[in-house]
């Protein structure tokens, strides 16, 4: 982990951190660690992997090649002509990938108010071979552009605030390849637990940064990422803004940050995390889960818990004064004859709520609205997903997820919050071959119901389209 600078109260957050830890591990047993709880497959971030699984090939290599890039399932791959190879590196080796989105989502929400919005884009990337092989560039242009929204309906962070369209160059940087880490600097993707492009409506997150990271290679036992990040410009926004005002909506700074993965047996997978904003917030992570591999045909298991520790440093300006908090979650899952069944649980400290504003949360019991992390509370939740492949409809799946928090309260009052719960239901075809592949059709239906507002639910309608198409060279051609 990072260490905060000093006298930031870091030393009482870290003997948190790590008694929380320590509960965990002893309570789980077996667990092994997986960062993201993302969607596979959203690819963007280096236009590699096409999902968070460790898919490179196994042959080790003393540097990472475009060799080692395997075919990517969720992606229409188209190859450059063999004639290429006549290019240039930088060019040869280039990767464009295309992906064209449209979404639409409607939201009654619990004020009373309605969201609601219709939009139609995607983005252009590109990722140039290497000059010298050492320097390449890497860029992508992103675009949402209104088709339906309500000015008086705002707030689905499908545009930007005022129902307004973003078209923005959310990603230009120069990388230097050394061996299988790369150096970067400029507007990139920064994909980690707690900083993440949180690629769930229109267009991703994307940040200002200088970083330092490895290359996809399952071989290897361990990965990493660090750096510092100036700014990052919101999936519903066209601007950069420092890190700070995007947490607090006040200040310039930025924050240093680093992740380790380490993979020490097969199956078992642990992470850690931190980052600091100066005069804001300390965010620790970790978490272990464990992967029982069985073979085709058996009922295969996986058991994981994380935990998030965050407290105030320095001046106290986002709370206006100290605190530390937590969340520790935990989860069982079972796979078997194309059913995933899932069980998870929650609970947060009592002292603040979790800030989340750079990514999609970690924890297991984010879920489509709520995320049950208000100070005190506690969540309980399962899912039940299936995948139709056995009755000859390869790419199609359908799931519902229910939880339930409570215990939630003000930690400046201490009055109660009401209880809330949750309801996710979705429908998905996302075929991995044939003349379709590189689409994505995905319905998502959710609902939340807490006493105490307007209206005592609020509903939520998601309709998403994209295909994705990858130009790439042709892997028996492609050398750097």
């Amino acid at each position: 982990m990072l260490n905060p600078l000093p006298g930031t109260g870091e030393g009482s957050m870290h003997r948190v951190f790590r008694a929380i830890c320590n509960r965990l591990v002893a309570s789980a047993g077996l667990v092994a660690i997986w960062f993201c709880l993302a969607q596979p497959a959203t690819a963007q971030e280096l236009l590699l992997p096409a999902s968070r699984d460790e898919i490179a090939d196994r042959e080790r290599l003393s540097s990472w090649t475009l060799d080692k890039f395997p075919a990517q399932p969720f992606m229409k791959e188209i190859y450059w002509d063999r004639r290429a190879q006549e290019l240039p590196a930088f060019f040869r080796d280039s990767l464009v990938q295309y992906v064209a989105r449209t979404y639409y989502m409607n939201r009654d929400n619990f004020d009373g108010t309605k969201s609601q919005a219709y939009a139609a884009g995607g983005w252009l990337a590109v990722r140039t071979g290497l000059i010298g092989d050492l320097f390449g560039i890497h860029a992508a242009f992103y675009g949402s552009e209104r088709l339906f929204g309500p000015l008086d309906q705002d707030g689905t962070k499908l545009l930007a605030p005022g129902q307004n369209n973003i078209n923005t160059l959310g990603q230009i940087y120069g990388r230097i390849q050394l061996g299988d880490q790369e150096i970067r600097g400029g507007r990139q993707l920064v994909d980690t637990p707690l900083i993440n492009p949180q690629d769930n409506r229109m267009v991703p997150n994307t940040f200002e940064a200088a970083t330092l990271v490895s290359l996809p290679d399952k071989d290897r036992f361990y990965d990493y990422a660090l750096g510092y990040i100036w700014n990052i410009k919101p999936r519903d926004s066209n601007d950069f803004i420092p890190m700070s005002n995007a947490l607090a909506g006040t200040g310039t700074e930025g924050t240093p940050f680093g992740m380790f993965r380490l993979r020490p047996i097969p199956g078992l997978v642990l992470t850690a995390m931190d980052y600091n904003v100066q005069n804001f917030i300390n965010s620790g992570f970790g978490q272990a889960e464990y992967d029982f591999r069985q073979p085709k045909g058996m009922p295969n298991f996986i058991l994981g818990g994380n935990v998030i520790a965050q407290t105030s440093v320095g001046d106290n300006l986002l709370a206006g004064s100290p605190f530390e908090t937590y969340q520790a979650s935990a989860k069982a899952q079972m796979a078997y004859a194309g059913w995933t069944l899932f069980i998870a649980g929650s609970a947060t400290g009592n002292q603040s709520k979790i800030y989340s504003p750079f990514g999609t949360k970690p924890n297991y019991t984010d879920m489509q609205q709520v995320s049950f992390d208000n100070a005190g509370e506690k969540a309980i939740g399962g899912s039940a997903a299936y995948d139709f492949a056995a009755f000859g409809l390869p790419g199609l799946s359908t799931g519902a997820w229910y939880s339930q928090g409570w215990g939630a309260l003000n930690p400046v009052t201490n009055v109660a919050i009401p209880d809330r719960r949750e309801l996710d239901v979705w429908l998905q075809y996302r075929p991995t071959e044939g003349p379709l592949k590189g689409l994505r059709l995905k319905t998502q239906y959710s609902n939340v119901w807490q006493q105490g507002n307007v209206r005592p639910t609020q509903q939520e309608f998601r309709l998403i389209a994209d295909y994705t198409v990858l130009f790439r060279p042709e892997p028996s051609v492609s050398k750097h």
